[in-house]
């Protein structure tokens, strides 16, 4: 071997010797349910045995809070939703449907965008764009009441265009209509 590469057959022998030691490592095991931490007579009992810490529920634990309308943070968004609004009164729906997937490029996990672009493909009359997008904000807005309604609605329209006239009567059930 060369002198040039026996600095880099040691540095991966000690990446190889790292990560053996740290695969060796002893590991926990809880059973399904299980706080680690957490005693076997705590979790029978459901009550913290005496001198115990008492441990706070884990986050994966704690039910997500209920929004309400979602909120656009970037201020980059924010002004990519006016300007489709804008689009849109104007008649020129073909850059409010841009400014929105600019605004999806940005962000693309807020529903609220989803949500506009579903009605611009809407009155565009494109029903099966417009109902993929709005299952699409369905999926990112869990907790959001109001903007699952209304995207139920937008569904149900685009249901009815497409001549899925069960389907529409399913979507404005939904939609609380």
């Amino acid at each position: 071997m060369s002198k040039a590469y026996r600095p880099l057959f040691v540095a991966g022998l000690l990446l190889q010797a790292a990560c053996v030691s740290v695969s060796n490592q002893p590991r926990g095991i809880y059973q399904p349910g299980q706080i680690p931490g957490e005693s076997t007579a705590e979790r029978q009992s459901g009550t913290p045995q005496a001198g115990a810490r008492e441990t706070p529920a884990p986050s994966w634990r704690a039910k997500p809070p209920v929004r309400s309308e979602p909120i656009a943070s970037s201020p980059a968004v924010l002004a990519l939703l006016s300007e489709a609004e804008n689009n849109r009164k104007s008649g020129q729906l073909d850059n409010a449907a841009s400014a929105l997937e600019r605004g999806i490029r940005i962000q693309p996990r807020n529903p609220l965008l989803w949500h506009q672009l579903a009605e611009i493909r809407l009155q565009q009359h494109q029903p099966g764009l417009a109902e993929d997008l709005a299952k699409k904000s369905n999926q990112l807005a869990r907790g959001s009441q109001p903007l699952t309604q209304k995207n139920w609605s937008i569904i149900a329209l685009a249901r009815r265009a497409k001549g899925d006239l069960a389907g529409a009567a399913m979507a404005e059930q939904k939609a609380g209509n």
